[in-house]
């Protein structure tokens, strides 16, 4: 007899397990980052996205050529751009100030998202939902510690690099208005494919035979993290989904500590805690708006 599963039920299902394909993946990419610079390994995983993107588009009624047309065909441009750009720093940082710092950053990502929808999606947020983005950037000053001896320039890189992907989102939020995710994900696969496929070859140097599996790991992982992501929020709204990608934070912290033995740092458990409940507000209230409509 088979299981009656909700809509909300599935959502979840999926982002849980996409949050864990892509945990999964920046583990294994911060250990290829110990032998091969970041841009040669998003090269290869660009091209294994691009592959999967023009597969799954060219098979039963679907057609690649349907699939490119977008009324913001230079947006979707510009968006597959912010998220190739912004993944290579991204896992550059894995490397420098490791998982867990620089996801504890990453975290404030939603906060910038709900504080930009207000400039460029003219939506509408009232005071206590600004309350919890000040209270989330307090968070995120715990985590930088500035002024202080211990103070790591990086990790503005990656306050930049989680600003990047907040712009990334907020402008998938724009053109998923007239454009389909199968749209979306086509040109980031294709957008991403083009510029690392450019520059990528003058960072490549020989790759060693017992690394190939792993690279051909995140390949998969990352495509179908992007995959499960998107069929999550075909059965569920964002609002309701949204809390569960502070999983990634939880899963990443796991292998950091027991596969490359990083440290648990008390501002880093403070500031990402304040950033987290602060998140959960923001999701909070907009579910209880959404509730009204």
């Amino acid at each position: 007899m088979p299981l009656n599963i909700s809509s909300n039920a599935k959502g979840i299902l999926f982002i849980i397990a996409a949050v864990s394909c892509l945990s999964v993946m920046d583990g294994v990419t911060r250990y290829l980052t110990d032998y091969y610079n970041v841009i040669a390994i998003n090269m290869f995983r660009y091209f294994f996205l691009f592959m999967f993107v023009i597969s799954i588009n060219s098979t039963g009624n679907k057609s690649v050529i349907f699939v490119s047309k977008s009324k913001f065909k230079l947006i979707q441009i510009l968006r597959g751009i912010i998220l190739a750009v912004e993944m290579c720093f991204a896992h550059y940082l894995f490397l420098k100030i490791g998982l867990i710092e620089t996801h504890a950053i990453f975290a404030s990502c939603p906060l910038m998202v709900a504080a930009l929808s207000v400039f460029i999606l003219r939506e509408k947020v009232g005071w206590r939902r600004w309350s919890a983005i000040l209270v989330g950037f307090i968070g995120i000053l715990v985590m930088l510690k500035p002024g202080s001896k211990v103070f790591d320039p990086l990790s503005l890189i990656a306050l930049g690099c989680a600003f990047a992907f907040a712009v990334y989102q907020i402008l998938t939020r724009y053109v998923s208005s007239e454009d389909s995710p199968d749209t979306s994900l086509f040109y980031t696969g294709i957008t991403g494919f083009f510029i690392l496929g450019a520059i990528g070859p003058f960072f490549y140097t020989s790759i060693e035979n017992s690394h190939w599996l792993s690279l051909l790991a995140i390949c998969m992982l990352g495509a179908s993290g992007h995959f499960l992501m998107i069929n999550a929020f075909k059965h569920s709204e964002a609002s309701i989904l949204q809390p569960f990608t502070y999983l990634q934070l939880v899963f990443v912290s796991i292998i950091g500590v027991l596969v490359f033995n990083e440290k648990l740092e008390d501002e880093t458990i403070l500031g990402s805690t304040i950033v987290i409940i602060a998140g959960l507000f923001t999701f909070w209230r907009e579910y209880i708006k959404s509730q009204k409509r």
